[in-house]
């Protein structure tokens, strides 16, 4: 399938517990994690066809605004 939806499960955790808030951004494709970086003008467009879902790096809480995969270093 070339889009997947977006499952949000109920009772997803969607506040960051780190100090400071959000210290990155992290994502699975294929059992390999990717790097993502906040996104004020909403989701990337490879982020929404693929489903990807981001979350924090440090404490594992459902990001919950728009974001993108990271530039690969």
């Amino acid at each position: 399938m070339f889009l997947r939806w977006r499952s949000f499960r109920r009772g997803a955790v969607s506040q960051c517990a780190c100090t400071p808030e959000w210290p990155g951004l992290r994502s699975e494709l294929d059992g390999h994690e990717m790097r993502g970086v906040p996104s004020p003008g909403g989701s990337s467009f490879l982020v929404l066809q693929l489903g990807l879902e981001a979350t924090c790096a440090g404490c594992g809480a459902h990001y919950p605004h728009g974001w993108a995969l990271a530039d690969r270093d």
